[in-house]
């Protein structure tokens, strides 16, 4: 459920900000999805589960540093996400020009935090419900 919703909310986001004189917000609602959803879910999902798993083997005392960590700790596997799609379409040392890297590495880093956070919100979300169901 948190990878479609992710999906979605990122192809709203980004045609948000992509859309210019050139291009619509109709052209990039249909463009995105195609490219945005093979790398939600092969590479960003598979990461999430690694991070979910690492950051579980971590004792917190503090709620807030456990979030702060897991928000972080995703926006860092948005970046390691987009580099290993760089790689996998054989960027060769292109991956090395920031430049030429950066705006597609933060729309990885966006896809990553709207992933942590509808994650969170949807954990929240069926606490709720189960202890509604219990009283």
């Amino acid at each position: 459920m948190t990878t479609v919703l992710t999906i979605i909310c990122f192809t709203l986001a980004a045609s948000l900000i992509s859309m210019n004189e050139s291009y619509s917000f109709d052209f990039y609602i249909l463009i995105y999805p195609i490219y945005a959803t093979p790398l939600i879910l092969l590479i960003g999902l598979p990461l999430s589960i690694l991070l979910d798993y690492l950051l579980s083997q971590i004792q917190f005392v503090n709620h807030v540093l456990y979030l702060s960590t897991r928000i972080f700790s995703y926006a860092c596997a948005g970046v390691l996400g987009m580099y290993i799609y760089y790689l996998v379409m054989g960027a060769g040392e292109a991956i090395l020009d920031f430049k030429e890297t950066l705006v597609l590495t933060l729309f990885g880093v966006l896809a990553a935090i709207l992933f942590v956070l509808i994650d969170m919100g949807l954990e929240v979300f069926f606490k709720g419900t189960k202890k509604k169901e219990l009283n």
